[in-house]
């Protein structure tokens, strides 16, 4: 681990943690291991791991069967025919995706175990891939079966095999027991499944954290990994030191900002790797975080009133940021409220109105759902001070959580971005709710015109409101031809909002397209009919 330091109050200091000797000790790793000269990448599977453990198995009717469990237990854990007319019966075991298989094991159930004659008597092993399920490929087989426990490691009944007759993989993703032969005076009663591969763990992580001895505003994080096709990456950083559950914890991209509370002293993060091709891996070769030391300010809570509001109605609501700022900090003129568009009509200092265009300047982004302040230097916070933004605002999510962040246009020139310094939002202040009846998924539709020229740099704009949408997701604009070919799709990601779309009478390759009748389609992604609307507009010369 190796720290970059400069002037406490005008540059901003860097962690990095480098792979190219091998990870500290103070780093939990699982499923990952060390390459020199290389980084860290996804463990080498195990000769020993059975990669069936806990996945699904079915019979040949469709029916959960707890041959996976890792447990043969009289009744619960094993499947026993309980009868003789075993011929023709098979299970599946899906092992999640493809895996090189190199050997199957079957052992007994307790029943077998009791009573040893309750054995297969002759089976058919075979595997299919994730693309061609429907294609099995014989792995191992044996007419005329003897052992109480199948192992094609020591039973020699491996039929994949390369010219010199040794044993070789075979890739699938789905294993096939099929009883071959039975014995019409006995049962058979099995109780595990186990399935041995080659190659490297699908999954494996890293966790460490950063301790700054004191308060820290946390700014970018970095990361260097290579992804080959058919594996991924991800980084999650949190504040503290124990994150449960990191599932629910945000996934950065590369260089993005920090998003947990500020100002922190401990940073939490986890890379995690992933693979879907049994003998591929990321290769991932260091972390950075950046973080400054002079905060914007010392700490910020924020609060919203009214917290209840007429789903659909214009409202105005007073959110209210409390700040504290010492000798030592930035000070505040940029603030953003991420997570509502606000029409601002009013700001306020401890109670002090201020002009708008003189002292201060708004913008919001209806997509990103943000609103941003910025204070003129004669405003600019440099004291515990109480900052009013008042506007309006229509809801149509059922929660609408509003978080503070503070920015200084003088750190942005030191640091060469804007370290935005995220505040303290208590949920049970900082949260607005939307009540009423929900309109349709989606409603409120209106076009600029019906008619429009791109000859004359015209456009048509379709402005309609996405209701009853909790979690975000694609909204798509797309054009079509009567011959149903599209020429054209715009896509805008989010949840309950407004929105407003646009197009120029161009395709794909923004060549304008032949006068005449054009279809639209606007999709809520996943929102079924009810998440759909067309018409119809008209392109002239």
């Amino acid at each position: 681990m190796v720290a970059f330091s400069g002037n406490a109050f005008a540059e901003m200091e860097r962690e990095v943690w480098e792979w190219a000797q091998g990870p500290t000790l103070d780093i939990v790793h699982n499923s990952v291991e060390w390459v020199a000269g290389e980084g860290v990448m996804l463990a080498r599977l195990s000769p020993e791991k059975n990669v069936a453990a806990g996945m699904v198995a079915k019979d040949d009717l469709g029916l959960r069967v707890p041959l996976t469990d890792g447990d043969v237990s009289l009744g619960v854990s094993e499947w026993v025919s309980n009868n003789p007319n075993v011929f023709g019966r098979n299970f599946i075991v899906d092992l999640g995706q493809d895996r090189a298989i190199t050997r199957v094991r079957v052992l007994p159930g307790q029943t077998a175990i009791n009573q040893p004659e309750y054995f297969v008597r002759g089976y058919r092993l075979e595997a299919a891939g994730t693309n061609d399920s429907d294609l099995w490929r014989i792995l191992a087989e044996a007419r005329d079966n003897i052992n109480l426990t199948i192992d094609t490691s020591t039973d020699s009944t491996w039929s994949v095999r390369d010219r010199d007759q040794n044993d070789v993989f075979r890739r699938g993703r789905f294993v096939r027991l099929t009883i071959t032969r039975q014995d019409r005076s006995n049962w058979v009663a099995l109780g595990e499944i186990e399935v041995f591969a080659v190659g490297y763990e699908i999954e494996g992580l890293l966790t460490g954290q950063l301790s700054t001895s004191g308060p820290v505003n946390v700014g970018r994080v970095h990361w260097e990994v290579s992804v080959p096709e058919g594996t991924a990456f991800q980084l999650a950083s949190a504040p503290g030191a124990d994150v449960i559950p990191w599932q629910a914890i945000h996934t950065m991209e590369n260089g993005e900002l920090f998003a947990g509370q500020e100002p922190v002293e401990v940073v939490a993060w986890r890379g995690q790797m992933f693979t879907s091709e049994p003998f591929a891996t990321p290769t991932w070769q260091r972390v950075e975080i950046e973080y400054d030391r002079r905060l914007v300010a010392s700490s910020v809570v924020g609060s919203v009133l009214p917290v209840t509001v007429s789903r659909g109605e214009e409202t105005e609501v007073t959110y209210r940021l409390e700040i504290e700022v010492s000798s030592e900090d930035y000070g505040v003129d940029l603030v953003r409220l991420s997570g509502v568009a606000m029409s601002v009509q009013e700001v306020l200092i401890n109670g002090r109105a201020l002009n708008a265009g003189q002292d201060y300047t708004t913008s919001l982004d209806i997509v990103a759902q943000e609103t941003r302040l910025a204070l003129d230097g004669n405003n600019r916070v440099e004291d515990d001070a109480v900052i009013e933004v008042i506007g309006n605002v229509r809801l149509l999510a059922d929660s609408n959580v509003i978080r503070p962040m503070l920015g200084n246009a003088g750190q942005s020139v030191d640091d060469g971005y804007t370290n935005w310094q995220n505040g303290h939002n208590p949920l049970a202040i900082s949260q607005i709710s939307a009540q009423g009846e929900p309109g349709d998924l989606v409603g409120q539709l209106q076009l600029s015109q019906r008619v429009f020229s791109p000859y004359l740099d015209e456009q048509v704009s379709f402005d309609f409101v996405v209701s009853r949408l909790s979690n975000p997701t694609d909204v798509l604009l797309s054009v079509y031809n009567l011959n149903g070919n599209r020429v054209r799709q715009h896509v805008q990601y989010g949840a309950a909002r407004n929105y407003q779309m646009a197009w120029d009478g161009r395709d794909e390759n923004a060549r304008i397209v032949e006068p005449g009748i054009y279809l639209f389609e606007i999709e809520v992604r996943g929102g079924g009919v009810e998440g759909m609307r067309r018409g119809t507009c008209v392109v002239a010369y």
